[in-house]
């Protein structure tokens, strides 16, 4: 794949995902309403044509993962870190995959069940970031601009999430940042990104108050202070 296609390629598993996401939506809001508040002969007819939608949006999701695993796969692999990231040859490219595939893990264990990740808004934060030699800087000034970006769209929070609405992005964001702090190897990466969300999850709302007030120093301070608990 050529580097110069990277950027459209993203922006292509973007737009894959978001059908995806938009046709669960719209299946799960079918499911969840129609079929009850109709008569029985309608009812029918509705659960039949649930049954087509259902369809539809298994062949989409394989259609989907398929193409993004074959044809629009990424260089970056679970073991990468923010570290080997910053050095590799197109970190912005790696970040914006290790950003996707570690924040699916972190919204999962959140208890996000309907959720959607922009892969070109992580690309773009780290494009736009100020040059940095302090690791832990770099986090904050990535954690401040996924936020304001809106990387993630959710909708859907189970009841018994450990986060609340108002504070699971930036705490997500933030827990996904910390477990790319961390370094590690395959088997172990899973381990460490349950930890860095759990962690996030019991300071939320303290990551909210320093989000909201921009506090670069305080973030970062955090950050290295959770870093050694990962």
């Amino acid at each position: 794949m050529l580097p110069e296609f990277a950027p459209q390629r993203t922006q292509l598993k973007d737009v894959l995902r978001s059908l995806r996401y938009t046709l669960r939506k719209g299946r799960d809001t079918v499911k969840e309403t129609a079929p009850r508040r109709l008569p029985a002969p309608a009812s029918g007819v509705a659960l039949s044509a649930l049954s087509e939608l259902e369809v539809l949006a298994r062949n989409v999701d394989h259609f989907v993962c398929d193409f993004a695993h074959s044809v629009l796969s990424d260089s970056a692999t679970n073991s990468e870190g923010l570290r080997e990231i910053v050095a590799s040859e197109r970190p912005d490219q790696k970040f914006s995959a290790a950003y996707y595939q570690t924040m699916k893990l972190v919204l999962d264990r959140l208890g996000a069940r309907r959720a959607l990740v922009s892969q070109s808004a992580a690309r773009r934060a780290y494009t736009r970031r100020a040059h940095s030699q302090d690791v832990f800087e770099l986090a904050v000034q990535l954690t401040l601009q996924l936020a304001d970006d809106g990387s993630i769209t959710i909708d859907k929070l189970d009841d018994r999430s450990p986060v609340t609405h108002s504070s699971i992005i930036v705490t997500a964001i933030f827990a996904a940042m910390l477990s790319l702090l961390a370094e590690s190897d395959d088997a172990d990466r899973e381990a460490i990104i349950s930890a860095a969300t759990d962690l996030a999850a019991a300071f939320q709302a303290t990551i909210q108050d320093l989000y909201q007030k921009k506090d670069i120093t305080g973030l970062a301070s955090l950050f290295k202070r959770c870093a050694s608990h990962v």
